[in-house]
């Protein structure tokens, strides 16, 4: 766990807020072939590159992407909204050293499959089912589990699901709880549909990721390549929007319940937990 906290510590940290940054205008994506090293992530120079060293699960719903290196104990990593696995890009290749770290593509992101939203295929419960199958697949039956944004609605149902699974927990920032948590208020219904759209639009999905990324209050001071903000802005316009639509419409009152509920499930984990807040 100490090698955990010191790579997220020092990579996460340093990386994250120049990841998720405004972009400007994206230049296409170049064909350029890149030789893998089998069980071994490169960092990638492109959103292609990355792409070439994922693999795919197939599971009900459809197809999700996911990259698995490196050996030893498991760590997975859940990306958040509106990110893909490419948000750990960076930092894959030093955990790599020390782990068998699992990063996933959520069903709806970065490479796996955009269905249509059916009401019941992007919700957390759905996701967490997805990534459970894929870790039964890869027959890992104990791991770390680390998540982001999103991803922590998803890492609850995996803990839900069978919390003795799970060795310890790496929570950035996340969704915990309703206290401390500005939910976006955004019914169903054309507003909705047409608010996400944007972001899988060609000519507003850049001004919306830069929107939400000063949002977050990581814009400005920052810059990207025109190759890092391609790989934020791609796999939104091949359609995440219907993803989107189900996370942003999702918070009610059911929701927030389940999230207390999870104080019950953690009195069950007797891991080792780091927050990075």
């Amino acid at each position: 766990m100490h090698k955990i906290k010191v790579l997220f510590a020092r990579f996460f940290l340093g990386l994250f807020s120049f990841l998720l940054v405004a972009c400007g205008t994206f230049l296409p994506e170049k064909k350029d072939p890149m030789t893998v090293k089998a069980g071994w992530y490169q960092l990638p120079e492109s959103y292609q590159q990355h792409r070439m060293q994922q693999d795919y699960f197939e599971t009900r719903d459809g197809k999700i992407a996911y990259t698995d290196t490196g050996s030893g104990k498991a760590l997975v990593l859940l990306h958040g909204v509106p990110t893909s696995s490419w948000l750990y890009r960076k930092i894959i290749p030093e955990l790599q050293k020390d782990f068998r770290v699992i990063a996933v593509d959520l069903l709806g992101y970065g490479s796996s499959d955009k269905p249509k939203d059916n009401g019941q295929n992007y919700l957390s419960v759905a996701q967490a089912r997805n990534v459970t199958n894929l870790l039964n697949f890869l027959d890992v039956n104990e791991f770390a589990l680390a998540m982001h944004d999103m991803g922590g609605l998803v890492a609850w149902d995996i803990l839900r699901s069978d919390v003795s699974r799970v060795s310890d927990l790496v929570i950035f920032n996340t969704i915990v709880r309703r206290e401390g948590f500005h939910h976006p208020h955004i019914k169903e219904g054309m507003i909705a549909r047409e608010m996400t759209k944007a972001y899988s639009n060609q000519l507003t999905s850049s001004v919306v990721l830069e929107m939400t990324f000063n949002n977050l209050g990581l814009g400005g001071q920052y810059s990207l390549t025109e190759a890092e903000c391609h790989g934020y802005v791609k796999p939104m316009r091949e359609g995440s929007d219907q993803a989107l639509y189900s996370f942003f419409t999702g918070f009610d009152e059911a929701l927030f319940a389940n999230l207390e509920d999870n104080r019950d499930v953690l009195k069950q984990f007797d891991g080792r937990a780091l927050v990075i807040w």
